[in-house]
């Protein structure tokens, strides 16, 4: 699935970079990496990575033509629009299990003369970057000292904004009281265990608002793939970056792409089931009206597993229930019966783990067994 993507991106990326030669993406792409911290193995998808993939969500339900780029200068680099960016913003995603407000001092404390972690952020206003639209925004899972929202730098209590500007311009070169304005601070709410289940949630919406409320679509393989997508742009060396072209094709995720998975999804998925129908079918056979509403509601959570292809165990059931079929003579039973026999073979198997022998479960997933197969 990914390689297709990847091919009929691939133009796309090439034709892009050739637009924006001598732009503010091209001397992106030329500047100097500062020094950062290593990119995350690609198996490991940690808070940063998520929450940057929870504003591209946003970004695409709003209709953003986006760029996003991973590891380069910074944790996570928006650059718009994507065609041909005017307006860079620099993302810096700190995260802490405390719950106690994030000290002005941590932000700016020099530890052995070094940088500060605001100092290095402020190094992106420099050098060839200086004449474009750059922004640089803190992230903090938790609130800071001096506000528990989303806030400029430039309207801070007055008391921490001078204290803020003084560590600045006695750090970073040059640094001018109005760039405060281009640095901002922001509380993104969300614990580090449950951005995992936030990101879904928005990952929910957005399939929702592009394909409908009844879409039957399986969301988390669309997760799966985008976060693949993700750790290959994150982990390629940001410092074999040369050009404009190499910055959108091995760092960079775009609208397009994104637009492209979400197309491909909704091709492999199959037509949703006429549940209506299977209800009538399962009712004249003699299933009492709790029997059938216990099934469909849990219709959507194993269409989920069943259309999984990394679902090993289920797709292992599923082979078995479709034993059921290939073993009667003849004609195939009424899907009444092969609900019934199958989840009994289901249930009297001692090769299944005792999570998936639950009744409402297996017959949910023996009526897409079924439908699968006749």
């Amino acid at each position: 699935m990914l390689t297709q993507l990847a091919v009929s991106s691939k133009e796309v990326f090439s034709a892009l970079g050739a637009l924006v030669a001598g732009t503010l993406l091209d001397e992106i792409s030329k500047k100097p990496q500062r020094e950062i911290a290593g990119s995350d193995a690609a198996s490991r998808f940690d808070y940063q990575k998520d929450w940057a993939f929870c504003q591209l969500i946003r970004k695409h339900l709003e209709g953003e033509n986006y760029l996003i780029a991973f590891e380069f200068h910074d944790d996570v680099l928006f650059l718009s629009p994507a065609d041909q960016p005017t307006v860079a913003q620099f993302n810096q995603v700190k995260t802490s299990k405390s719950a106690n407000p994030r000290k002005l001092s941590a932000l700016t404390v020099r530890p052995k003369g070094n940088a500060s972690i605001l100092g290095k952020m402020c190094g992106n206003f420099d050098g060839i970057c200086t004449d474009h639209d750059v922004r640089i925004v803190l992230v903090s899972n938790n609130a800071f000292e001096f506000a528990d929202a989303n806030v400029c730098a430039a309207d801070l209590d007055e008391k921490f904004k001078k204290r803020l500007l003084t560590k600045l311009q006695s750090e970073v070169d040059g640094f001018a009281e109005e760039q405060l304005e281009k640095l901002h601070f922001h509380v993104s709410d969300i614990s580090l265990v449950a951005m995992s289940s936030f990101l879904e949630g928005e990952a929910m919406e957005l399939f929702s608002s592009k394909f409908g409320e009844d879409h039957g679509l399986n969301i988390r393989t669309w997760i799966r793939l985008l976060k693949s997508e993700i750790a290959r742009k994150n982990n390629f060396p940001s410092d074999q970056i040369s050009n404009s072209g190499e910055l959108i094709d091995k760092k960079c995720v775009d609208h397009a792409f994104v637009e492209s998975t979400l197309v491909l999804v909704k091709s492999k998925t199959r037509e949703t089931l006429d549940v209506a129908t299977i209800l009538k079918v399962l009712g004249d056979a003699g299933w009492q009206d709790v029997e059938l509403l216990r099934l469909q509601k849990k219709l959507s959570e194993v269409s989920a597993d069943f259309y999984d292809p990394t679902n090993l165990e289920v797709a292992n059931i599923s082979e078995i229930m479709w034993s059921c079929v290939t073993d009667w003579s003849g004609a195939p039973p009424g899907l009444a019966t092969f609900v019934d026999e199958s989840t009994d073979v289901v249930m009297s198997s001692s090769h299944i783990e005792s999570f998936y022998k639950q009744i409402d479960y297996l017959r949910a997933l023996s009526v897409l067994a079924f439908y699968e197969k006749i």
